[in-house]
């Protein structure tokens, strides 16, 4: 039985591009230096003294530039390359992490935060260029699932070491280790991989006959990114909020802190790749990415319930882990589905990843003013509610689609 299923596993990996490999490497070395924006929160809040209010505000600021980071990062991949900004946005990332170390004032810790996020996000639209110049069309949707294995690999590293750095050796070394590990990854991306150039394949040619709508302007996709924002600010709660939570609520440690929030990178690297491979086109992806959606509702109720601590924050941890799995492989699916009747395919998946980036501001900011004025349960309710309202406002863009 368990041959089986590591033999499952196994196989899914296997005829993927050399390129993609030694580009995940990269995404891996990269994410294990989140240990800062994981423990952001409590940073602010336990060590440098805010009130949950002002580091609303803050982490606020990061939700904006990473809008203009998307925007920028796909300007400048078309004037001097996805190569060039990959590497300048992994260095500069690793420099402005150990400068953030002398910063502590509210609004030079707003401008910083700012910057460290227009800087990081610039990263994501190169590195989907990327992606698909070291793949072909007939190992895409694996090769884009290795990358985010490696996402969610460095994802499961960095919690739990950001949470051993910051609990026992101070939080200047977590700093240091996230700034390293960013020129770490700069440097991985100069030996390993070599840039290729852009070439016409038989995908764009055909797409050249397409309309070209931008995706503001077509108002069948526009209810469909209002409620990927919707889904999105329920689960960015996991990132802004909850280590608040654990650290006020649990009173736990850092490392404890770190621990559990592994949790979901563990469990969505050893699940998400067979599980996709077993279940991919036996349902709609409809029904999928509401399925993840409920998932995400029931998650949060593990908080408002009289679980216990680290029962609640295991059961929270599983929800929410699988509803990730359900709902961004198979709502991103229906984002490329919609956008394949355009030859703008590009514009409407960036509309869809600024969702995300929307979420990123709205989430802590809303999240942070509601406990401070009703407190944590009320927070957990409402942002059960977002992943309902994402839910049923799916099934009605679906229906109205048809």
């Amino acid at each position: 039985m368990l041959q089986n299923i590591y033999s499952h596993w196994l196989n899914s990996f296997k005829g993927l591009p050399r390129g993609v490999w030694l580009l995940a490497i990269v995404n891996f070395i990269n994410r294990c230096g989140s240990m800062v924006l994981i423990f952001l929160s409590v940073y602010l809040t336990k060590h440098l003294g805010y009130t949950i209010k002002d580091a609303g505000y803050v982490m606020t600021f990061f939700g904006v530039g990473a809008i203009v980071g998307i925007w920028l990062g796909g300007k400048l991949t078309d004037i001097i390359g996805y190569y060039r900004v990959q590497l300048i946005s992994l260095l500069l990332n690793g420099v402005l992490l150990l400068l953030m170390l002398l910063v502590e004032s509210f609004w030079a810790m707003c401008l910083t935060v700012f910057t460290l996020s227009v800087i990081s996000e610039a990263f994501r639209p190169a590195n989907q260029v990327a992606t698909v110049l070291y793949t072909e069309p007939e190992t895409r949707t694996r090769s884009i699932s290795v990358l985010r294995l490696a996402f969610n690999l460095g994802f499961t590293i960095s919690p739990a070491l950001g949470g051993i750095i910051a609990g026992h050796f101070g939080w200047h070394w977590l700093f240091w280790a996230d700034g390293i590990t960013c020129i770490a990854a700069a440097v991985a991306l100069r030996l390993l991989l070599k840039p290729v150039a852009q070439k016409k394949t038989a995908e764009a040619v055909a797409a050249s006959n397409l309309p070209n709508i931008p995706p503001y302007k077509d108002r069948s996709f526009r209810p469909f990114l209002l409620f990927t924002f919707f889904g999105a600010m329920a689960f960015m709660q996991m990132i802004w909020t909850v280590p608040v939570f654990f650290k006020d609520v649990y009173l736990w440690s850092e490392d404890k802190i770190g621990w559990v929030v592994a949790l979901n990178g563990a469990i969505v690297f050893l699940v998400e790749m067979p599980m996709i491979f077993y279940i991919e086109n036996r349902r709609s992806t409809l029904f999928y990415t509401q399925l993840g959606l409920l998932l995400y509702f029931i998650s949060y109720l593990c908080f408002i319930f009289p679980l216990g601590g680290m029962l609640a924050a295991i059961l929270f941890m599983v929800f929410i882990s699988f509803g990730e799995m359900f709902v961004m492989p198979f709502s991103g699916n229906m984002a490329y589905a919609k956008a394949s009747n355009y030859a703008n395919k590009g514009s409407y998946m960036a509309a869809y990843g600024l969702s995300y980036s929307f979420a990123n501001i709205f989430a802590p900011l809303l999240g942070t003013q509601i406990i401070a004025t009703w407190g944590f349960n009320w927070h957990w309710t409402v942002t059960g509610m977002y992943a309902l309202v994402a839910l049923v406002g799916f099934r009605y863009w679906v229906s109205e689609e048809r």
